[in-house]
């Protein structure tokens, strides 16, 4: 893992160690530290932990390759799980000695499909997962191996209340900032769209500093500062999602976004880009809008404001059934388990 604390796939990874726990499932987990020095969430989760061991590494990942060698050699372990494509060239080395290797594809599978070397050595690997459907046919088809489908796990919430007033003045967008979240489209449409009479709130940390200055120095420049706000990583976001009336996705490529069956379990209306994963999670293609057309986030927040008040209602019951049904820690971490203890 990167951090302990990042994104969609770091937040799986944590429902997965905390259940393994939970279950005195002996697991080894190893940290790669380029964003953070120091992780408080990580030390207090480690103190809790007598069954899960963590490995906190700060150096270039040529480094981390290497600790990771050395420990095939010194423990015996039933499977080793990995998840970066870069970590694909260890798979031969690892089932060298009898180990088998899983790969959890936690997007679309498009950084395998523009490398043919992890293309190859994906075939080192005793199971491959994914977390959508999309990733699952794509990752069949370049590699005319089965791939595993295990749905992202979602902790059971209470539904939020609903809010009286159906106007959207409050957008929620949460995720880390950086360029594949496509953060300046929602801006764009901020700019563009003067009669928007409402804040769009940015929650996640800033993975790439380059852009999140881009993404301030385009807020000051179109004089946007009372519509907007960072608020930087989140340790808490329920209240995040009691206040807002829309959540909003942008990316350009995703997993099953965990943002989205949040806002599901919460009981928020959730719109998103207009990419092949998403098409999986929200099927109705008026809550979807391209990635490079502002306007069509417009269209959208229309489409939910001009809903009869029965089909919202239905709209968000039915996401959140969806997830309860689809989407528990335990069908997630489960099916790992099985995976990696067979």
């Amino acid at each position: 893992m990167r951090e302990y604390v990042l994104g969609g796939a770091e937040t799986q990874f944590q429902y997965l160690i905390e259940y393994a726990e939970s279950h005195q499932w002996k697991l080894d987990v190893v940290i790669e530290h380029d964003l953070k020095k120091e992780d408080g969430t990580l030390k207090k989760a480690a103190e809790k932990m007598v069954n899960v061991r963590f490995y906190e590494l700060h150096g270039d990942r040529v480094q981390v390759l290497a600790h990771m060698i050395r420990n095939i050699f010194r423990v015996k372990y039933r499977a080793v799980l990995i998840y970066y494509p870069f970590q694909l060239m260890l798979a031969p080395l690892i089932r060298m000695f009898g180990i088998p290797v899983v790969y959890s594809e936690r997007v679309d599978a498009s950084g395998i499909a523009g490398n043919p070397y992890f293309q190859r050595y994906l075939k080192s690997c005793r199971h491959i997962t994914a977390n959508s459907r999309y990733a699952q046919r794509e990752l069949e088809r370049l590699t005319g191996q089965r791939v595993t489908l295990i749905r992202n796990g979602k902790p059971a919430v209470a539904m939020l209340p609903q809010k009286e007033q159906r106007k959207i003045t409050r957008i929620l967008v949460p995720a880390r900032i950086a360029p594949p979240k496509n953060q300046m489209l929602p801006l764009t449409y901020l700019k563009n769209c003067s009669d928007f009479d409402g804040k769009i709130i940015f929650a996640g940390m800033a993975e790439d500093r380059a852009y999140y200055e881009k993404l301030r120095q385009f807020v000051r420049k179109h004089g946007l500062q009372d519509k907007v706000e960072f608020l930087g990583y989140v340790d808490d976001m329920e209240q995040e999602y009691r206040k807002a009336d829309l959540i909003l996705l942008p990316s350009f490529a995703e997993g099953t976004p965990n943002v989205v069956l949040e806002a599901y379990a919460y009981g928020r209306p959730v719109i998103v880009s207009d990419i092949n994963v998403e098409q999986d999670i929200v099927p109705d293609s008026n809550l979807r809008f391209r990635v490079n057309d502002p306007a069509g986030i417009g269209e959208c927040i229309q489409y939910i404001q001009e809903m009869p008040d029965e089909t919202y209602r239905q709209l968000i019951e039915t996401n959140r059934r969806t997830v309860i049904r689809d989407y528990s820690i335990e069908k997630m971490a489960e099916s790992f388990y099985r995976i990696l203890s067979n």
